[in-house]
């Protein structure tokens, strides 16, 4: 906390592969939040009911877990970069946030002409999970508040994909990825087709 000086740090155990539902908030020195929930003297009054104790000690053994797992993000870093560099020469993209510091585990990128929509439902008939990184509205996918403050927006916007990788992904997920990203391109049919290539 003092390293990056926030108020307040928000963290979700099923984002490190902890069960889903838990959640921990932690507070800076100083900061006393209103409590949503009446009661939990236990809790300094911050907090009513009874602690959901499976879940926090899932959180807990998921936290020593991802702890242990810290240096595997340097190899997470460079599947990321290997996916962007192949799918770069599958098709023009564009990559945000590849000259900064960034998560190492998640690649975002836009394919000019391809919408996100339908590369999404391309990509998951040939088995492939991603996400748009957007929220669903009204049904209708709507451009990220995220990428909208960076000024991405547009065309542009309604092109983004966000690839992420995990505790549980193996180097053949890149390339299970990157084949079935070329197959979507060419089914595509906006850019000129691409010949396979060995993947560095």
């Amino acid at each position: 906390m003092n390293d990056f000086g926030p108020d307040l740090l928000s963290l979700s155990a099923h984002k490190i592969g902890g069960p889903q539902g838990v959640g921990a908030l932690v507070l800076a020195d100083g900061i006393e939040p209103r409590s949503l929930l009446l009661g939990g003297g236990q809790e300094r009054r911050r907090r009513g009911g009874t602690e959901n104790l499976p879940g926090i000690a899932g959180f807990g053994a998921a936290a020593e877990d991802a702890l242990a797992e810290m240096g595997s993000m340097s190899r997470l870093g460079g599947w990321r970069d290997r996916l962007e560099e192949a799918a770069a020469r599958i098709a023009p993209i564009q990559v945000f946030g590849g000259n900064g510091e960034r998560l190492a585990n998640t690649s975002c990128f836009a394919t000019p002409g391809l919408t996100s929509e339908a590369l999404i439902m391309t990509l998951d008939l040939d088995g492939v999970a991603i996400s748009a990184g957007s929220a669903c509205s009204s049904g209708k996918v709507a451009v990220s508040h995220v990428l909208d403050a960076m000024g991405i927006g547009g065309e542009l916007g309604r092109s983004v994909i966000r690839v992420s990788l995990g505790w549980n992904s193996e180097e053949s997920d890149v390339d299970g990825f990157l084949d079935a990203y070329r197959r979507a391109v060419q089914r595509a049919g906006i850019f000129p087709a691409v010949k396979p290539a060995a993947v560095a």
